[in-house]
């Protein structure tokens, strides 16, 4: 199991499943029996139930009614089309943030992305995963469209797992550090249409990278 300070046994858990799933380990159809991995990774059930629904949420994995869970089979279409969308919501977040941030929030997401640098040039991939999270979420924040932010937080949260995944692709976190670089210049400029511009770029690169790794995946191994 992944263990990270700071991190609890769900999330532990649930790190530990993504990256068995995007790696080949746990093959699609695979059975994901509760009980079994509680005593694989030394927990309770309880963090397990938690990570398994966390998991279901996503869409990495998928339960039917009487029936146990399983590793869902990855569309690449399908995940094409999330990223897609959320490319143009995030844009239009970007767009009206840049014009409505207050200069606490600019301030916040601007030590955000010092502490993103930081924590890139450490190596801790960990916090600087959870940190690119942040920005993106202070970005939608500072829309202060409450519509906005719950439709793009809601299919936002089906991406996580792509997203934190893809930063594994060999220069692509320092390659999210420069677009985020780029965003965060035009946001404190009040450059509405450039940031919207950046970011939806941001985005559908993201789901570029991650369909070109799961496409050249052997079959085997999906």
């Amino acid at each position: 199991m992944l263990k990270t300070p700071g991190l609890t046994h769900a999330e532990s858990v649930r790190l530990t499943l993504e990256n068995d799933i995007f790696s080949g380990r746990l093959l699609p159809g695979a059975p994901l029996d509760e009980e079994a991995l509680a005593r694989r990774f030394s927990v309770s059930r309880t963090p397990v139930r938690e990570a398994m629904l966390q998991l279901i949420q996503s869409g990495l994995v998928e339960k039917k009614p009487r029936q146990g869970a399983i590793v869902a089979r990855t569309d690449i279409s399908d995940m094409i089309r999330l990223f897609e969308v959320m490319s143009e919501l995030e844009g239009v977040c970007a767009k009206f943030a840049a014009r409505r941030m207050t200069e606490a929030e600019r301030t916040e997401i601007a030590d955000v992305h010092d502490r993103s640098e930081a924590a890139l040039a450490a190596g801790d991939f960990e916090t600087t995963y959870a940190l690119s999270r942040k920005f993106h979420l202070l970005v939608i924040a500072g829309t202060h469209n409450q519509e906005l932010i719950e439709m793009t937080n809601r299919l936002g949260v089906k991406l996580v797992p792509y997203r934190r995944f893809q930063l594994n692709y060999p220069g692509r976190a320092e390659a999210n550090l420069r677009d985020h670089t780029e965003i965060l210049a035009a946001l404190l400029a009040g450059d509405s249409e450039r940031a919207a511009e950046l970011f939806r770029k941001h985005t559908n690169v993201q789901g570029d990278v991650l369909a070109e790794y799961i496409a050249l995946a052997p079959q085997e191994e999906r």
